[in-house]
């Protein structure tokens, strides 16, 4: 056993003795609703860092893209049990699960405890970073035991006291035993434990727990807001300064870089596309809505694709205004193919494919996402319109009593519409764009802002492992599939991804590919399927994706059976330029408004976002059906149908 100073067994005591301050402070919530109303929202942003910034890149860090398959599992596979063994049941196996999972990452915390002195290294950094994230894990082991449901104190403290344990087991195996070299294995656990994770922190929203955070409006959003602080805290700053958790260190550094680098690039058209979506939804007035449902089906398509031309919208930008523009009436056949052609067709990146991807390429890539944009827009569109029609007659029925019911409790959403009447009908534009602004920085931005933030930290997590030099050893209809795949739930702005893809054409990729990655790039991501589910429902949203797939594989295989060999432009090698001084004011002001959402929302219902369908909040079963009342939850969910009357304005 290595010698081990009084110093570094001191630490141990440390770290483990924080692990009790979660009790503490959980047993001081439960005294005040005040103070649980703030600590209930410390714990589910708290939790969500430890996961996705500790636990979950740690993962991906030992197993590459093996640990991304196991997060998908640990965040899925309990939603697939549920049917069979109960909401209920479910829940709380992946709680246990998940548990056991953070005694095994305890002994890496053990571990840098442990070695933190080896090799010449005399600093304490690392050594509060565990101490102190232990502090939110123990909260978090507390928060989801104490249920009677799940085992109660007995239980937490049980897992509480295998936690300690194994931080004990994983500081005196320091140079002793080659403990995971290997680190597959490991990364395997902790990936599937991630994911697990999330699922619990997710399936929290709408549990009785929740009902009793909300009492207080406010203060989940600020105790979110202290969570977030210290996420920053432990789990960024220490890898940005160099404090990190030794080998991981570097790959915890470039997710963090390169989610900074996508905010930076996304963050100006965003702030445009949440402007332009509630402007649209409050000034538009019927004649381009009108205009957008003249004619027969592929004429819809057309038109979308035209109207969105002018907009410089990329596809962080272009999902905000499509939740406006379904909303308005907009049938789903043009509203579709707006939301494929305007990233795709932007006047910035055609402008820059020609100097990079050259005449040829540029005039394809044209070509294919005008047909890709009405195929999809014509076809899919048809058949979510129908769906939506079908839902809309089946919730016809229930809405007079729902609106009876939310009247009685709230007293104001019937003189809440009628108060709009008025103001479409007697105030000027100057109220309008007011309230234009109001409905796009506000309602707009709290159902998209949480999967736009979620569509980002997966592009971030997923960017530091693409290796361009292997992708482009496969065959070239094999690359079509793969970067096809790539693009799928990558966050791409189409004007960002031209030199990538420039580049990568002259190293050898074929133009298929290339095209591949550019069609399903700006088109589909993680935020665009969330909000697809919560517009029109998961069947919906999954043929898009599964439509999409289809279309550009036959397509790029066609490129490159056709045309085989294109040169690239004369200006592919050239470096993008740094962003400048406006992209980060814009990043500042978006991140504003994002917590500012949080703060309005808490974090509950935040997530919440992520979980709607169709337009509508599903509960969960494991909390008995119990659900929050129906105003202080309601999420715009009047179908299309509805705003074909022209009374969209109730949504807000």
């Amino acid at each position: 056993m290595s010698l081990v100073d009084a110093h570094g067994e001191l630490m141990l005591i440390a770290c483990i003795a924080a692990l009790a301050l979660g009790p503490a402070l959980h047993w001081l919530a439960t005294r005040a609703s005040r103070i649980f109303s703030l600590i209930d929202g410390f714990v589910v942003v708290g939790v969500l860092g430890l996961a996705l910034l500790e636990i979950v890149p740690a993962g991906i860090e030992g197993a590459g893209w093996m640990g991304v398959l196991a997060i998908v599992a640990g965040l899925l596979l309990p939603r697939l049990l549920e049917p069979r063994l109960g909401g209920r049941q479910t829940h709380t196996a992946a709680a246990w699960i998940a548990l056991a999972g953070l005694a095994v990452h305890a002994l890496t915390d053990g571990m840098a405890v442990g070695g933190s002195h080896m090799h010449g290294n005399s600093g304490h950094a690392l050594e509060w970073a565990v101490i102190l994230h232990r502090v939110p894990m123990g909260l978090a082991v507390w928060w989801m035991l104490t249920g009677p449901e799940r085992g109660g104190q007995r239980a937490a403290g049980l897992a509480l006291a295998t936690i300690a344990v194994s931080t004990i087991v994983g500081f005196f195996l320091v140079g002793v035993v080659p403990v995971f070299e290997d680190e597959l294995l490991f990364g395997l656990i902790q990936a599937f434990v991630g994911g697990l994770l999330l699922h619990v922190v997710s399936h929290g929203v709408g549990s009785p727990s929740a009902h009793r955070a909300e009492a207080h409006p406010l203060l989940p959003g600020l105790g979110g807001l202290a969570g977030l602080a210290m996420v920053l805290a432990l789990f960024v700053l220490p890898h940005l300064s160099g404090d990190g958790h030794g080998h991981e260190h570097g790959h915890h550094q470039e997710i963090i870089l390169a989610f900074w680098s996508l905010v930076l690039e996304s963050a100006p058209a965003l702030l445009l596309a949440y402007g332009l979506a509630g402007l649209i939804s409050k000034t538009m007035g019927e004649a381009p809505a009108r205009w957008l449902r003249q004619g027969s089906s592929p004429r819809e398509a057309l038109r979308g694709v035209i109207f969105g031309l002018p907009l410089p919208l990329c596809s962080c930008g272009v999902v905000p205004v499509y939740r406006s523009l379904i909303k308005r009436g907009v049938p789903a056949t043009a509203a579709l193919a707006f939301l494929i052609a305007t990233p795709e067709l932007g006047l910035d990146a055609l402008l820059l494919s020609l100097p990079l991807l050259g005449s040829e390429l540029t005039l394809l890539r044209v070509v294919m996402a005008f047909v890709l944009a009405l195929a999809i827009g014509w076809g899919l569109g048809r058949w979510a319109k129908r769906l939506d029609q079908e839902s809309a007659e089946q919730s016809t029925d229930q809405s007079t009593d729902q609106t009876d019911q939310c009247s009685d409790q709230c007293g104001s959403c019937h003189s809440h519409d009628h108060d709009h009447d008025h103001d479409h009908d007697q105030h000027g534009w100057a109220h309008k764009l007011r309230a234009g602004l109001q409905v796009g920085y506000g309602e707009v931005l709290d159902s998209t802002g949480p999967w736009i933030i979620l569509g980002l930290l997966i592009a971030a997590m997923i960017q530091p492992w693409l290796d361009t030099d292997a992708l482009t050893r496969f065959g070239p209809n094999i690359q079509v599939l793969v970067f096809a795949l790539i693009g799928m739930p990558v966050y791409v702005c189409a004007t960002g991804a031209t030199p990538l893809v420039a580049v990568l054409v002259a190293s050898g990729l074929s133009p298929g590919a290339a095209l591949a990655f550019l069609l399903t790039g700006p088109a589909t991501n993680a935020t665009t399927f969330g909000v697809l589910e919560q517009l029109h429902g998961r069947k919906v949203a999954m043929a898009f994706v599964g439509t999409m797939l289809a279309a550009v594989l036959g397509m790029g295989w066609a490129i490159n059976l056709t045309f085989p060999m294109l040169e690239v432009g004369t200006g592919a090698l050239r470096g993008a330029s740094e962003h400048g001084p406006f992209a980060t004011i814009c990043a500042v002001a978006l991140g504003s408004l994002f917590l500012v959402s949080l703060v309005r929302q808490g974090p509950r219902r935040f997530l919440g976002r992520l979980w709607e369908q169709g337009g509508h909040s599903h509960g969960h079963d494991h909390d008995h059906g119990e659900h929050a009342p129906c105003c202080s939850s309601a999420l715009p969910s009047d179908s299309a149908d509805h705003a074909d009357h022209d009374h969209d304005h109730h949504h807000h």
